[in-house]
């Protein structure tokens, strides 16, 4: 564990943390924004953009219950999201890490489009 940890500390502060956010950030934004240009159904709470926030974002469709939709992406694709219900704002959480491939973003793009488009039933 403890050369884990110092493997792990010593590749965050080689990249830097500026980087490490920008990489995130552009995962979240990837995804997001496909999918918001993609149906009036999509909702995407979570700020984005250069200055805000960081990888995870909450993606919320219209007519898909966030377990439900979770569920199936993990049956389906093998994605694992979380689903979040609050009375305030509900939908499924999607936390890339810096060693998520833009390959895998887009992999997720097209299994919620499929979701969106087809339903998940």
């Amino acid at each position: 564990v403890i050369n884990a940890v110092s493997v792990a500390v010593a590749f965050h502060r080689g990249i830097g943390v500026e980087r490490k956010v920008a990489r995130l950030r552009y995962l979240r934004d990837r995804w997001a924004k496909a999918l918001l240009a993609r149906s009036e159904r999509v909702r995407v709470p979570t700020p984005l953009g250069p200055d805000q926030g960081g990888a995870i974002g909450l993606l919320s469709v219209d007519g898909l219950a966030p377990a439900a939709f979770s569920g199936w992406l993990m049956d389906k694709y093998r994605i694992v999201t979380t689903p979040i219900v609050h009375p305030e704002f509900s939908g499924v959480r999607i936390t890339p890490s810096i060693y998520t491939q833009v390959q895998e973003i887009d992999t997720f793009i097209d299994a919620a489009s499929r979701a969106i488009r087809e339903g998940i039933g």
